[in-house]
């Protein structure tokens, strides 16, 4: 494989393409920001082929990579935007990636979104799915920008809280579903 990406290599990074993006997306909520991780990421799997061990785990390696991309644009990224706290990322980049893992917390997140008071889920979307700055959203809500900055950060709470808790039911669900 020295010098370029054998075929082997190319089908088994394409094959892992969306469990990869969902793992990225699960670690840094922005679409895209998560594109262009996964960009970044795929850019160093081609760099770093010669390195992979053909007998080793593709998808855990690779998911090492994309692990200390995420971690490295956290570092770099100044914004004030929707980021889990760093012992909460390392929890869920540090397990075994389990696509249904993923899925299971995006159905639980969906569900607490659900659950918020209208007024912080018109906040919530303002910022994180929009994209939306706290002065925008300030303007927009007529609410000071420090009362939107608390705000977001009770969101954030209420989330993560959330979130851990729906996790076993929607995990049982799930499996339910299944059989």
């Amino acid at each position: 494989m020295e010098g370029s990406v054998s075929f082997e290599y190319s089908q088994k990074l394409t094959q892992i393409q969306k469990s990869l993006y969902g793992f990225i997306l699960s670690l840094v909520p922005n679409r895209s920001e998560a594109e262009d991780i996964l960009q970044e990421t795929n850019l160093i799997l081609c760099e770093k082929a010669n390195e992979y061990d053909p007998e080793g785990h593709f998808q855990g390696w690779a998911f090492k990579i994309a692990r200390f991309q995420v971690m490295r644009h956290i570092t770099k990224s100044k914004r004030s935007k929707l980021q889990f706290c760093t012992e909460l990322l390392e929890d869920v980049a540090s397990e075994e990636f389990d696509s249904r893992k993923i899925q299971a917390a995006q159905r639980a997140l969906s569900i607490c979104y659900s659950l918020l008071p209208k007024s912080m889920q018109i906040i919530a979307k303002l910022r994180f799915k929009d994209d939306m700055s706290l002065k925008i959203i300030s303007k927009s809500v007529k609410r000071p920008m420090g009362a939107i900055s608390s705000t977001l950060y009770r969101i954030r709470q209420k989330l993560v809280n959330c979130v851990r808790e729906k996790m076993v039911t929607v995990e049982s669900e799930m499996d339910f579903n299944e059989n």
